[in-house]
């Protein structure tokens, strides 16, 4: 099957941009507030043994005083003779912490939970501990426990917002991040990091109001100005990025995840070259972080740096295993070439997270390859899952024009314009199978007439429209409502001289009635649109033979078959590829 040829509205089917710092859009700096030790309200103190009261007491008065050494000096001997004293372990956690022993602190951490599972300063500092090394999915079970302990706890509340940040998810961690802020409105890192949570989600003015609020700070604070300065650059007043950059990077100079942050709002904003900058930095400084070398990644891909893209999106793999990083990696590995190995990645990913996004991109993988079988198979798995989605109904659609089902993709693409009649592509793609549908094509055409009803306005509905009535009387021999179609195409390409598909549909009409002037003009104007438009060189040239106008036709007709000529070598090598993919597919599927 022949790509389509598409024109200024073209109809072609395209994986949707992901934007991959938008899933996992905030790693940030962990800004997790280590709760001093405090016994919890409500529930029944540990009693410290006897013999232990003055030294840990000697430990908790120098970790106040700032004198974190000492302060383990006094409590590291402490945590070994009593393993079962829930705030001895507590407090050792966090005095390790300080000291940058952040993996001991975290198994201390552990085990005080472990002694008092209802803790809620326990287990949110537990789920800060993890968030420091990474592992986001764990620290958020933590902070969702503590809050069902203690539904109203402000600390509990900002870092499961800022842990959902780090996954990617800044819809979920916005509510989490305005409760923190209304609990406690004057703690500065409340404010700051739900007016990052809004930028990220493209809620500029928002996210500048909260700012405004932080003004005083921002000479103290390099990501206050930071990120004022990236608002400002969103909501178009002034670009102040490389001024500010200058300006803050001794600020940021030794501080990992300070640079971590600028890092991905100048990727937000398709900064990517400052942003890779900052990142490798980053990873030098912590290289078994999974976020610094995704995101190194994903600058690196927008870059162009397609190798260095591979590497560091392998080292990511190797530190976690997540969809998201396959799903880069195979997009990279796609782009390079290598589609046995980038099909893996796709398969992999939806393994690991099985959404109508990775469906999609494993099923479009296919698509292609022109690998219609293969495709449609994951778009039918995907569906019985997503019975609902948009993006496999598409698919599913396209998969089965690939296989000249049309009654199949027709009834796709019904599915998908009654999920989403907002979305042109759907109609697009309806337009293409429609009139080789028997069952379905009455339904087809009045799903185009709901839309002209919906919006009369809009181009694409006024030539979706006289499309559709055009190939009603096309089948019913009865042209008489095709008149007033011509004129609403005429209008269209007044309208817009560009527009390719109405070009070709009033062509189409004249050549059906027979009005071989007309027909002429308007093809003429499509070959202009498209020198290499096969089908209008063809009809050209009937077209001209009908007015007499032989010598031309004859140079037209020639045109077309050296058009046809190359378009059947390269469908003709388009096959042979895929051909070889599926079989290669085969025997890599046999070596696993």
């Amino acid at each position: 099957m022949a790509p389509s040829r598409k024109g200024r509205h073209g109809t072609g089917i395209a994986r949707p941009l992901r934007r991959f710092p938008c899933r996992r859009a905030a790693w940030a700096c962990w800004i997790a507030f280590l709760c001093v030790f405090q016994p919890e309200e409500g529930f029944p103190q540990v009693r410290l043994p006897a013999e232990s009261v003055a030294e840990f007491e000697r430990a908790l008065a120098h970790f106040r005083a700032g004198s974190y050494e000492a302060a383990l000096q006094e409590i590291e001997p402490l945590g070994s003779r009593y393993p079962d004293a829930a705030e001895i372990q507590h407090l050792l956690a966090i005095i390790l912490d300080l000291n940058r022993r952040p993996e001991e602190a975290n198994r201390h951490f552990r085990r005080a939970v472990e002694l008092q599972p209802r803790s809620v300063g326990f287990r949110t500092n537990f789920g800060a501990s993890l968030m420091r090394l990474g592992q986001a999915l764990e620290a958020e079970r933590q902070f969702r426990h503590a809050l069902e302990l203690e539904p109203n706890h402000p600390t509990a509340s900002f870092n499961l917002g800022t842990t959902l940040l780090q996954q990617g998810r800044p819809e979920d961690a916005l509510p989490w991040l305005e409760k923190a802020l209304s609990i406690q409105p004057d703690v500065f890192q409340n404010a700051y990091q739900l007016a990052y949570c809004r930028f990220l989600l493209g809620r500029y003015e928002a996210a500048d109001t909260l700012l405004r609020r932080l003004a005083g700070v921002a000479e103290s604070r390099a990501e206050v100005r930071f990120l004022q300065a990236l608002t400002d650059r969103a909501l178009g007043r002034a670009d102040r990025t490389d001024e500010i950059m200058r300006a803050i990077s001794p600020m940021l100079n030794g501080q990992p995840e300070m640079e971590f942050q600028a890092a991905l709002l100048l990727l937000n904003q398709d900064l990517a070259a400052p942003s890779e900058e900052l990142l490798r930095s980053v990873v030098g400084q912590l290289p078994a972080s999974y976020p610094a070398h995704f995101h190194l990644a994903v600058a690196q891909e927008r870059l162009g740096k397609l190798p260095e893209a591979v590497r560091t999106a392998r080292a990511a793999l190797a530190l976690e295993e997540t969809s998201e990083a396959h799903l880069l990696l195979a997009d990279l590995l796609e782009s390079q070439g290598q589609p046995l190995e980038a099909v893996t990645h796709f398969q992999r990913a939806v393994a690991l997270d099985p959404t109508s996004e990775h469906y999609f991109a494993l099923g479009y993988e296919f698509l292609s390859h022109w690998n219609w079988e293969a495709a449609a198979q994951v778009f039918s798995e995907g569906l019985e899952r997503v019975p609902d989605s948009w993006n496999l109904w598409i698919g599913a659609g396209a998969a089965a024009l690939g296989l000249t089902r049309y009654e199949e993709a027709t009834r796709a693409f019904l599915k998908a314009v009654g999920l989403r009649p907002e979305e042109m592509m759907g109609f697009h793609l309806l337009s293409q199978a429609f009139d080789r549908s028997e069952q379905s094509f009455e339904d087809a055409l009045l799903s185009f007439r709901q839309l002209l009803e919906r919006d009369p306005m809009n181009p694409l509905a006024r030539y979706f429209e006289a499309l559709a009535t055009f190939r009603q009387a096309s089948r019913s021999g009865d042209f008489s409502q095709v008149a007033n179609r011509v004129d609403t195409l005429a209008e269209l390409t007044r309208e817009d001289p560009r527009y390719l598909e109405a070009q070709l549909l009033m062509s189409e009409i004249q050549f059906e009635l027979q009005n071989w002037p007309a027909a002429v003009e308007a093809l003429h104007q499509a070959v202009r649109l498209d020198p290499d438009h096969v089908l209008a060189h063809y009809r050209l040239g009937l077209a001209l033979q009908r007015t007499g106008k032989r010598q031309e036709a004859r140079q037209m007709l020639q045109r077309y078959r050296e058009l046809k000529d190359r378009e059947d070598r390269t469908i003709g090598e388009r096959v042979a590829v895929t051909t070889r993919f599926i079989v290669d597919l085969k025997k890599d599927g046999r070596r696993r």
